[in-house]
C-alpha cells in the first residue's frame, strides 16, 4: 500500500488508473526519459507523465515478466484500509485517502515547483483547468509535512500484500 500511494504521490494517477498500469503504457521519449501514458478512466482524457526517479524505483520494484502490470493489484477498500493503518501508525492526525496522492502531486511535486497549471491539468487529465484549479487552492505546507513524516515512518516497512 505505501508503494502504491508513494507511486500516486509521483505521478498523480487515481487508483483506478493505478490498477491499470501496464508496461504498454510506459514510453520513452527521444531523450531516454520514461513516460506514462494513459487514457484516464474516469474522464477518458489522455494523461502523459514524466516518470520521476522515486516513481521508475517502484516500477523496478515490482518488474515481473510473468506479469504485464506494474503495480501489485490491491482491492480499494484494502488499499484504503492499509493507508489508514499506516497513517494511525506514523502518528498523522491529517485524514488521508487514496485521492490525497494527486492532491500531493498537483500541488507539491508540480504547482509549487512552477509547472503551469494547464500542463498539471493535462497530466491529471483534468477535461478542463477549473478541476485543477481547485487542487491549486490547497495549501501545500501541512500536506507536506505530513507526507514526509508518512515517508520516513513507513521506509523501512514492508507489508505483504
Amino acid at each position: 500500500a505505501r508503494d502504491l500511494f508513494v507511486f500516486a504521490c509521483h505521478t498523480g494517477a487515481a487508483y483506478c488508473d493505478l490498477m491499470e498500469l501496464s508496461r504498454l503504457h510506459l514510453v520513452r521519449d527521444d531523450e531516454g526519459s520514461l513516460w506514462l501514458k494513459f487514457n484516464r478512466q474516469k474522464t477518458g482524457v489522455l494523461c502523459r507523465i514524466k516518470l520521476l526517479p522515486e516513481a521508475i524505483r517502484i516500477i523496478e520494484k515490482y518488474k515481473s515478466d510473468e506479469r504485464e502490470r506494474l503495480l501489485p493489484q490491491m482491492k480499494y477498500a484494502t488499499y484504503q484500509s492499509y493507508l489508514k493503518a499506516l497513517r494511525l501508525r506514523a502518528g498523522i492526525a491529517f485524514p488521508f485517502t487514496t485521492h490525497t496522492a494527486r492532491h500531493t502531486f498537483a500541488t507539491l511535486i508540480t504547482l509549487e515547483q512552477g509547472v503551469p497549471i494547464e500542463t498539471v491539468s493535462k497530466m491529471l487529465g483534468h477535461s478542463n483547468v477549473n478541476m485543477t484549479e481547485r487542487y491549486a487552492k490547497v495549501t501545500p505546507q501541512k500536506l507536506f509535512v505530513e507526507f514526509e513524516r508518512f515517508l520516513s515512518f513507513t521506509e523501512d516497512m514492508q507489508m505483504s500484500i
